[in-house]
């Protein structure tokens, strides 16, 4: 297990990714229109732009990544702790994922390896 990605959640994009190129002084070296990521040492630092919705959970999420066939053992695990299931994007080859929350409505991943 290791964790990939943290991500914030921002309703202004621009504003943001403005503010994390300046403080770690790199650009993102992914860009689209609802996503930036910049890759760090050990860990990719994400921006999810929010369009309707507002925040809510947390605004950080941290995503724990694992090997195909520990996925299973470890999404049973958060739910038999009481995690809610919020979506479940792991046969989406571009997410992987599927998303939970903690008993205080903290936000994870679990996410398959991604290459």
């Amino acid at each position: 297990m290791k964790i990939r990605t943290v991500y914030f959640k921002t309703k202004d994009m621009n504003k943001i990714i403005a503010f994390w190129k300046a403080f770690l002084n790199m650009e993102p070296h992914k860009t689209f229109d609802e996503w930036h990521e910049f890759a760090l040492p050990n860990i990719n630092l994400g921006f999810l732009k929010l369009e309707n919705e507002e925040t809510s959970g947390s605004n950080c999420v941290p995503v724990f990544e694992f090997k195909d066939n520990e996925v299973d053992i470890w999404i049973k695990r958060a739910k038999e702790a009481g995690a809610k299931l919020i979506f479940d994007e792991l046969e989406n080859p571009n997410i992987l994922s599927a998303g939970f929350t903690d008993p205080d409505g903290n936000e994870f991943e679990i996410s398959k390896f991604h290459d």
